[in-house]
């Protein structure tokens, strides 16, 4: 029997395609059942943006992540939903 590759696997299981016996599907796996560490989120912006974000870390101390973290809370309490960023160490 030839042994398919997880990616295969994982592809042949989002298209809804059954998944051979012996094999492991993606979602079996612990890794893709593991909640993600941390993901990105990402925008393009002005040029400007990036200026003041800039001499706010300066200013601040803090770096950019601690930043967004920090503007995303905010944004959350303002809508009244829970703070996602927790300041690590």
């Amino acid at each position: 029997m030839t042994k398919k590759s997880s990616l295969s696997t994982a592809l042949a299981s989002a298209a809804g395609k059954p998944t051979p016996a012996g094999t492991l599907s993606a979602a079996s796996t612990p890794a893709a059942t593991a909640k993600p560490a941390s993901v990105l989120v990402a925008a393009h912006f002005s040029p400007e943006v990036r200026r003041v974000l800039k001499l706010i870390e300066a200013d601040s101390a803090k770096n950019l992540k601690q930043l967004l973290g920090e503007a995303i809370n905010d944004l959350a309490d303002k809508y009244g939903k829970p703070r996602p960023y927790a300041e690590e160490g």
